[in-house]
């Protein structure tokens, strides 16, 4: 069929007064028929006219006199005719580390430019036809985000196990010619994209700047469903050998802020904490923050909005300091320092500090630290080992997905709250975490914010 299937209408919005209703299809906005959600996006802001049809097939043309937001709607499907699938077989795929039985929508290979650009994903551009080249030029859709992971052909082909992968430094002047920015990613493989490697391939991305936006160097993460053979030679950085990625980024950054006038290439934040350093870099080392959704500068962020929301605090209400009680963060390894010290400065402000814990990966192995992959199993387990007197107890909300209903696992929110028998909460913000802490009155059990879309980009 052609056209968008409508699924959600927001109330009272510009949709709704139309008579715009779920189970509608839109067919055509001034005379185009949108093939997914970007035309949607692209085209309505100047639209004249739109076509309709209803259940019963009927056809309703509304002529605009105000614009309508593509975000009051919801389409069945974003991208009709479902999403383009990876043609590599990377070992290192987080997907291919997956066990059985975990939420269906994690086993999907995605390799989509229509998802890179909407949704902030990393594709490998392997899979590209000359109309799908034809369509980002035409269309304008900047930015994209490619995993590079090298810029040396050999290596960079034997890290997606895909002999045919065409050279992605002429791919990526092509993209500069259609007007196209990009946001790059390598990950870290030890002994094998690394030192040299990593030199040559920092050297090349910085020589396509502007068009090449930033390079994110994120370090490899391997479940304990990872299959690897020998010959593969897939290995997460030592410490030893993070601290020497970490010093060559800032030495490039250091070379490249003179020349460029950014940084241009940023160590991830697990990075950072793989090499046991002890801070991560002040923000005006991020430049703006370019690449925050795939882990670089979070932590910072982090602290920093802490800080602020702290000092403003102070200011509003000097002598409010909220009594005493025992309040528990639950989180992934890679952010337990920053909680730490977040939960230190409170306790510098109010006299008494919530507890960190740190939830072991059990699911996946240790070499995932990032609280949204955490499983409902892992978060039960922690809950139960909890002292029955700890009267709040704040999640990460990232591991419940966009929704904030079920963990990848599939255990509801509310059967992870009932394994405690205090107050447990959603959160994912600093500032949830300070609501919680100044809260005039007990909130609720299980109070679960709004759920937010957030773009999410995966490693390929």
């Amino acid at each position: 069929m052609h056209g968008l299937a409508i699924s959600a209408v927001a109330r009272d919005s510009g949709w709704a007064l139309l008579g715009v209703q779920p189970g509608d299809r839109l067919i055509a906005i001034d005379g185009l028929v949108p093939r997914d959600v970007i035309d949607l996006q692209l085209e309505l802001p100047d639209a004249h006219a739109i076509v309709v049809e209803r259940g019963d097939g009927q056809r309703m043309t509304f002529t605009l006199e105000a614009r309508l937001d593509p975000a009051d709607i919801s389409m069945e499907e974003a991208v009709p005719g479902g999403i383009r699938e990876c043609n590599n077989h990377c070992a290192f795929c987080f997907i291919r580390g997956l066990p059985d039985g975990l939420r269906s929508t994690l086993y999907v290979f995605d390799d989509d430019y229509r998802y890179s650009f909407v949704w902030g994903n990393f594709l490998t551009l392997t899979n590209l036809e000359e109309r799908d080249w034809t369509r980002i030029g035409y269309q304008r859709l900047s930015p994209l985000n490619v995993s590079v992971h090298a810029t040396h052909d050999d290596v960079r082909r034997r890290m997606l196990s895909n002999r045919r992968a065409p050279s992605i430094v002429p791919q990526l002047k092509r993209l500069a010619t259609l007007g196209i920015e990009v946001n790059t990613q390598i990950v870290l493989c030890a002994g094998l994209n690394d030192g040299a490697v990593l030199e040559r391939s920092i050297g090349e991305l910085a020589a396509l700047h502007p068009s090449v936006r930033s390079v994110s160097v994120v370090p490899v993460g391997l479940t304990r469903y990872s299959r690897l053979t020998r010959a593969q030679s897939i290995r997460r950085p030592t410490t030893e050998e993070a601290a020497a990625a970490v010093d060559q980024c800032e030495r490039w950054q250091a070379c490249l802020r003179d020349r460029l006038h950014v940084g241009f290439v940023y160590a991830s934040d697990e990075l950072y904490v793989l090499a046991g350093r002890q801070d991560v870099p002040p923000a005006a080392s991020y430049d703006g923050f370019p690449v925050l959704s795939n882990g670089v500068g979070l932590l910072r962020n982090m602290l920093d909005e802490w800080r602020l929301l702290l000092a403003g605090h102070r200011l509003a209400k000097p002598l409010a300091k909220p009594p005493p009680r025992a309040v528990a963060w639950l989180t992934g390894r890679l952010a337990a320092p920053a909680l730490e010290r977040m939960a230190d400065e409170w306790q510098a402000f109010a006299g008494w500090r919530p507890s960190v814990r740190v939830v072991d990966n059990q699911l996946f192995g240790d070499q995932v630290s990032v609280s949204g992959l955490l499983s409902g199993a892992d978060l039960v387990r922690e809950l139960h080992c909890l002292p029955a007197d700890i009267e709040d107890v704040v999640l990460p909300a990232g591991a419940f997905g966009f929704d904030g209903r079920r963990t990848l696992d599939g255990v509801s929110a509310e059967t992870v709250g009932a394994a405690h028998a205090g107050r447990v909460h959603l959160a994912s913000t600093p500032r949830e975490l300070l609501a919680i802490l100044t809260a005039a009155t007990p909130l609720s059990k299980l109070a679960r914010r709004e759920p937010t879309y957030r773009p999410r980009s995966r490693s390929r």
